[in-house]
């Protein structure tokens, strides 16, 4: 089994990282025996965010009695030099270790939040202070937007970056990988599975899995999806003609439904974010009951309903996306998640 070298870091990272989006979902009990036969089965790398409720403190607990070397990559979305800083200490404290291996500035994906990490009192700054107090190893960050990820590689501030990656999102491959391999920067490939909405799992990881710089981190919600993935990983053979054909048949088919994330359809005159409300397939796939009928996503399905079916956002879709009829399918499917 190859190990893959994450950039300058030098870590060397099973083919797999362990994403820790959907243990949310899972009882504290089944988090813990989850994340130890991940490691058991050679995983070494997790990653994990402040903003995923309890995951922080579901893989602390399972890391206790750990004698194996495990790499934690965690994230957070503020962007102050002082309140990064505070997330990182909370961070330590949930997963009940003195130092982070890698910590993110999570979802850069406007370019006022380009501008606002990297002031005076900027997130960036936080994170450099944190890695000077010993606190973490690594500075990264975490984008949805491939235009900004290509300027946030360019700073060279950045040791390692996770980009959304899959055989439908493939724009990574113009600007963000050569420039990140130019810079040695690790890469960790978010949504490998597109959130959970690609058909065939193991040929959307195998697919990811080509690229032997970058580490793909499938969120994981049993041991059933663990050992497949884990299989997938450690038995990596070219794609074959059919498996094309079928990435090429899939493509087509979602082609004309499928969100890049790019977010150029706004800003919605009615304020919705469209990007969170047409993907809301993908969210009730992983997020927790009580996330989906509160809190950010919640308050993004109601402002959905304001939707005026003025057209605006269509105009500026470059993947010609009927969003208007999008955002009215996902507002019934989320309407029938919450009863």
């Amino acid at each position: 089994m190859k190990y893959r070298r994450m950039g300058r870091t030098n870590i060397n990272s099973f083919p797999i990282a362990f994403g820790g989006i959907p243990i949310q979902r899972i009882s504290e009990e089944e988090a813990i025996k989850l994340i130890r036969r991940a490691i058991e089965l050679g995983i070494n790398l997790i990653d994990t965010a402040r903003g995923y409720t309890d995951s922080e403190i579901k893989i602390g607990k399972a890391l206790k009695g750990i004698d194996k070397k495990v790499y934690l990559s965690s994230k957070s979305p503020n962007r102050t030099k002082d309140g990064i800083y505070e997330d990182v200490k909370i961070s330590l404290k949930n997963l009940s270790v003195n130092k982070v291996d890698i910590y993110h500035i999570h979802g850069v994906n406007d370019w006022n939040t380009f501008q606002r990490i990297f002031e005076p009192d900027g997130a960036y700054y936080g994170l450099l202070k944190a890695k000077e107090d010993g606190f973490i190893d690594f500075i990264a960050v975490s984008s949805h937007n491939n235009d900004i990820l290509a300027e946030l590689i360019k700073t060279n501030k950045f040791d390692i970056i996770q980009v959304s990656y899959n055989f439908i999102e493939t724009m990574p491959e113009e600007k963000v990988f050569p420039l990140a391999l130019e810079r040695d920067i690790g890469i960790i490939a978010m949504k490998p599975m597109a959130g959970g909405v690609l058909p065939n799992p193991k040929l959307s990881l195998k697919f990811v899995l080509q690229k032997e710089f970058l580490i793909p981190d499938p969120g994981i919600e049993n041991i059933r999806e663990l050992e497949e993935n884990v299989d997938v990983a450690l038995n990596i053979t070219p794609l074959t003609y059919e498996e094309w054909r079928e990435i090429e048949r899939t493509k087509e088919e979602m082609g004309s439904t499928f969100c890049r994330k790019c977010d150029y359809c706004q800003p919605c005159p009615q304020g919705i974010p469209i990007s969170v409300v047409i993907r809301a397939e993908s969210f009730l796939k992983r997020l927790p009951n009580s996330s989906v009928r509160s809190g950010w996503f919640y308050e993004a399905y109601l402002k959905a309903q304001n939707c005026t079916e003025c057209g605006t956002c269509m105009t500026r879709c470059p993947y010609n996306l009927h969003i208007v009829e999008l955002i009215k399918e996902n507002i019934r499917l989320i309407r029938n998640y919450l009863g």
